[in-house]
């Protein structure tokens, strides 16, 4: 689904091994941290755990500077050594929605003492996201678009699949139409520019994952010369257009599925083990699932559909620290209790456990919908879900009914599908793994065969995201193109 393509907050699991707690927010680090040069134009002050905290104000139309504003969420911690300090290093954990400043405050954690050392590690909440303001806000209640079945079987059901679209995509122009057209990478990547002068820095130093892979191409195709060092990480392949990128997530997390149930199968242990036949127990899970929703827990007044199933088994499929989970909610609802799954799909898209959700669900449309090109005929999601029932049945059939509200949308899209370059950027590092079920690894391929000085590292094994995942010979080729600006070897393949 073209939701699939994000690392929202609640998933930076996926970024690396750790999830983002209120814990982390205000304890740990040095009482007293080490000062960075000022930043002219950006008033710091100090937020606790080492950390300092700002708002950074940006034009709403950067072709009308004068007008309305923005205003952006900055962290910083400062370099460790301040005597050895490169400069900042920038970061976007993806979405598009996810939070860069609650992912700094976690990340900090995991990076290498190389790069805490070396750099002042800055998060930021991009323009009509997360903790910005003003930020886009389309419905109060996500349940009735989460909970349409991707797959109608009559012209009724069909109807109401594009009904509940298109009455998304009315509601996103009614409350956010004034700033929908200004959300695009475009003008993110304006604002990143900016935010790199204020910040004192002659050249980008960048890190993204996932979504923030094409803010970071975007960025370098804008402003080649101003490029230090950019690490894109889980590509997106600016060449895809909409329905394209559904058909390649849809065999992606298809493909990821079946390398968790041969997992499950080896593996007695598990516990949708199911006498070594989790396929079966699966399929029958989902014929259950489409012929009745069920009830979550038994007793309640909660169900999951098949709206809700394609968030509950994807979700878990980002990273393999999560497939035993996987199992044991599946294994639950093979005995009829949904609850397990459930809370997979709400963590998906951010609904607590008062029924309130987050914006980052409207987010990721708001601005997926103007980075890429959709096509508003409805018969072509149909008749990719119709090609997907026989080359991914079990997951990948309802990933194109999401992309509805996309091809829907009352803005068009700022750019099309064309191969992006970056004349004249210094080498660009892109990382990408074989299993990466929501930006396939061809993409990967692909991007760093575009750019002009696009240089490919490549993670074998499943999970999307290879940096801060444990893996030893990712992040020392990351921190060494970091710090040293030393590329790994060509065709360097990790295991």
């Amino acid at each position: 689904m073209n939701l699939l393509m994000v690392t929202i907050a609640r998933r930076l699991s996926g970024a690396f091994p750790f999830l983002v707690s209120p814990l982390f927010l205000g304890c740990g680090g040095d009482p007293d941290p080490p000062q960075a040069p000022p930043a002219p134009g950006i008033s710091w002050e100090d937020c606790g755990g080492g950390f300092e905290c700002a708002t950074f104000s940006v034009p709403v139309d950067h072709d009308a500077p004068d007008g309305r504003t923005f205003s952006i969420p900055l962290v910083r911690r400062p370099a460790a050594v301040p005597s050895a300090r490169i400069g900042s290093l920038l970061v976007n954990p993806g979405g598009p929605g996810a939070s860069g400043v609650g992912w700094a405050r976690a990340a900090q954690i995991a990076l290498p003492q190389r790069l805490k050392d070396r750099f002042d590690l800055v998060g930021f909440d991009p323009r009509g996201q997360a903790g910005s303001t003003p930020a886009i806000d389309c419905v109060d209640d996500l349940a009735p678009l989460i909970g349409l079945d991707p797959t109608p079987d009559d012209d009724a059901e069909r109807a109401a699949l594009v009904a509940g679209a298109d009455a998304f995509a009315a509601a996103c122009k009614q409350r956010s139409g004034d700033l929908l057209p200004f959300v695009g990478t475009n003008n993110i990547a304006r604002d990143m520019d900016l935010l790199r002068e204020a910040l004192g820095d002659d050249k980008l130093t960048y890190v993204g994952f996932s979504y923030g892979t094409f803010l970071g191409t975007i960025y370098a195709e804008a402003y080649p010369d101003r490029v230090r060092a950019l690490v894109l990480d889980g590509t997106i392949d600016p060449t895809v257009s909409g329905d394209a990128f559904i058909k390649g997530q849809a065999l992606g997390f298809e493909a990821e599925l079946e390398a968790f149930l041969a997992d499950c199968a080896a593996k007695p242990a598990c516990a949708f083990h199911s006498g070594g036949d989790p396929w079966a127990a699966y399929d029958a899970v989902k014929a259950a699932v489409e012929a009745s929703p069920l009830p979550a827990p038994p007793g309640g007044t909660r169900t999951l559909g098949p709206g809700e199933l394609i968030y509950a088994v994807s979700q878990p499929l980002y990273n393999k620290h999560q497939w035993k989970y996987l199992a044991q909610a599946l294994a639950l609802a093979a005995a009829g209790d949904g609850s397990g799954l459930l809370e997979f799909a709400d963590a998906y898209v951010a609904r607590s456990a008062d029924g309130t959700y987050d914006a980052s669900f409207e987010v990721y449309y708001g601005v997926t919908s103007i980075d890429n090109t959709f096509p508003n005929d409805p018969q072509v999601y149909q008749n990719l879900t119709n090609e997907l029932q026989a080359k991914a049945p079990r997951i990948g059939m309802y990933l194109p009914a999401t992309a509805l509200p996309s091809a829907r949308w009352a803005f068009q899209p700022w750019r099309s599908n064309t191969p992006i370059s970056a004349d004249g950027a210094p080498p660009i590092l892109v990382v990408g793994s074989t299993g990466d079920p929501a930006t396939p690894y061809p993409w990967a391929v692909s991007l760093a065969a575009q750019l002009s000085s696009g240089v490919l590292l490549t993670r074998e094994g499943p999970g999307h995201i290879s940096f801060l995942r444990g893996n030893t010979c990712i992040d020392q080729a990351v921190t060494d193109y970091l710090v040293d600006r030393k590329l790994p070897p060509e065709g360097t393949t990790c295991k």
